[in-house]
């Protein structure tokens, strides 16, 4: 992915909105901010590498083989999340929701979500300070989420944030780890399954 940067102009809510709705191409917002991926606005994300698209598939494919069936929705970066009542928009790698009025909303093909419990972002040289400030400020807002999970392929790390009466980071290079709010433990062998 290409550099984040910030679109020069105010736009709100709605506008952004009105643009997703119509546009080719994804774009998060921030508090009047679009953030594209590549050079300004309107251009949006840029493609991933295959290593960050390999790490997602896998993450998705280990959450669902691992989450009981009907208990909750598993949305890779195709599905927007919405925050802070509209304040902000993202596109997640990876999130799980267990609210089961956005899992029957899922069933009608709804395009977005606001109450996840774990949101996953792959790691790239482009947004890594990006995912742990700016974006990692937000979710915090988010009165569902219970962990906030930095998957870095490159160095084969995952990082587990969890919401205790703070925000409370482990770190971890081999073995596996345990995601607390949906009482699943993954193995970090199969996150980097297929990578080079």
């Amino acid at each position: 992915m290409g550099v984040p940067q910030k679109a020069v102009a105010w736009i709100k809510p709605e506008e952004y909105l009105a643009l997703e709705q119509t546009s080719t191409t994804k774009h998060e917002y921030l508090d009047g901010v679009i953030y594209a991926w590549q050079g300004f606005v309107p251009e949006a994300m840029a493609g991933g590498s295959r290593a960050h698209n390999q790490v997602i598939q896998n993450l998705v494919v280990g959450l669902r083989a691992s989450l009981k069936p009907g208990g909750c929705q598993v949305y890779a970066s195709d599905v927007r999340l919405r925050v802070a009542a509209g304040r902000a928009y993202f596109y997640p790698d990876v999130a799980v929701t267990c609210s089961p009025g956005e899992s029957a909303a899922a069933a009608g093909q709804a395009s977005e979500f606001s109450r996840p419990c774990v949101i996953f972002e792959v790691l790239s040289d482009s947004t890594e300070a990006f995912d742990r400030g700016e974006k990692f400020e937000a979710y915090r807002h988010i009165p569902t989420l219970e962990e906030y999970v930095l998957v870095a392929s490159r160095e084969r790390r995952v990082e587990v944030f969890r919401r205790t009466s703070g925000w409370i980071g482990q770190s971890t290079q081999s073995g596996s780890f345990r995601l607390e709010s949906l009482d699943v433990t993954l193995a970090l062998g199969p996150i980097f399954e297929g990578l080079e």
